[in-house]
């Protein structure tokens, strides 16, 4: 079946509108396209054609989108993010042409090796670059700056309480003080709505704005449509929960939220059709976390989970105090390394 493309508003520079922008020239055959210019190929910095080395890629400097418009899908991107998620070492750039994407097929016009990658199209070749090692500056993020948000897992667990413990013993928070959780069953699905995780962001909101976003999310979506067993990128429910999750990404960058730290389920046990549902969702939502406007540390559950059913509840999903201390633990650990409230 071939995948119709969709892809919502963005952020700074908008992909979308970059997409649009070259939708009558998005071809490989395109002069401009090529795997021959060397635009957006892996380097150890140097690179042909005049391009600069940037973030691991051959790219140029950009202050504007007119930057950017020898390549059809390029859009100029900010750098803020990926350098706070230490995905590229500090620069004195501001932002570099590159292509944001959500499926492979986003990438096709630049060559036929390029797939998507962390929310940006890249060689085929190319792996997922290591953390940058940097020492963590003190934040001083207070209690209440700390937000989670999220569906049943989250509000029925001991997760908020074991990743407290985990702060409190590093010094990063006091003891006694707590985060904020509204994480909410009823109010979790990522497409908007007033049952959307955007209504429960506006909630929790109105008390303060937040520095730091600790979320779930998608399982919801998955479970309230299953699209009738023709599960797709193109399907309602997908569709639909990334243009969410990439307008609630949207929302927490225009309201200043400084990092997001979103983690995804691990495999569910004995539900193969949520199984379906969360394997189609997991790459587009980590790709929409990837080129968020926020600076957004994608945590992937699955191995931490596997051979451990015992992390989970009858239902195969929610989990079990020994599975919201070891989420609570790998979350920890993540905001560690990337330097979030510590």
């Amino acid at each position: 079946m071939k995948v119709r493309r969709w892809l919502p508003l963005r952020g700074l520079v908008p992909l979308g509108l970059a997409l649009l922008l070259s939708a009558s020239c998005n071809s490989i055959d395109s002069p401009q396209a090529g795997s021959e210019t060397h635009f957006l190929m892996t380097c150890d910095g140097r690179c042909e054609g005049g391009l600069q080395c940037i973030c691991g890629v051959c790219s140029r400097h950009c202050l504007e989108q007119a930057d950017c418009e020898q390549w059809p899908v390029a859009s100029c991107t900010a750098l803020g993010p990926r350098v706070a998620e230490r995905r590229c070492d500090e620069t004195p750039l501001d932002a570099m042409c590159d292509a944001g994407c959500l499926v492979d097929a986003d990438c096709s016009a630049l060559s036929s090796e390029s797939r998507c990658l962390d929310g940006y199209c890249r060689e085929s070749s190319a792996t997922t670059a290591e953390p940058v090692e940097v020492s963590c500056p003190p934040s001083n993020v207070a209690a209440d700056d700390v937000l989670i948000l999220g569906d049943v897992l989250l509000e029925l667990s001991i997760f908020a309480d074991q990743l407290e413990q985990a702060h409190v013993a590093a010094g990063n928070l006091p003891s006694g003080q707590h985060y904020r959780n509204y994480a909410a069953g009823l109010t979790s699905r990522l497409a908007s709505g007033a049952a959307s995780l955007d209504a429960q962001y506006s909630s929790a909101s109105a008390t303060g704005a937040p520095r730091v976003i600790i979320m779930d999310g998608g399982a919801t979506d998955v479970l309230n449509d299953d699209c009738a067993g023709t599960l797709t990128p193109d399907c309602p429910a997908a569709r639909d929960a990334v243009t969410g999750a990439e307008q609630l990404f949207a929302r927490f960058a225009a309201d200043g939220v400084e990092q997001v730290v979103y983690f995804f389920y691990g495999d569910p046990v004995d539900n193969p059709s949520l199984k379906e549902g969360l394997d189609l969702l997991r790459p587009l939502l980590a790709n929409a976390c990837g080129h968020s406007p926020v600076p957004c540390h994608w945590l992937d559950l699955r191995a931490i989970f596997a051979a451990h059913p015992e992390y989970v509840g009858v239902d195969g999903l929610v989990f079990t105090d020994a599975g919201a201390t070891a989420a609570a633990t790998a979350t920890f650990q993540l905001m560690q390394q990337r330097c979030v409230a510590n």
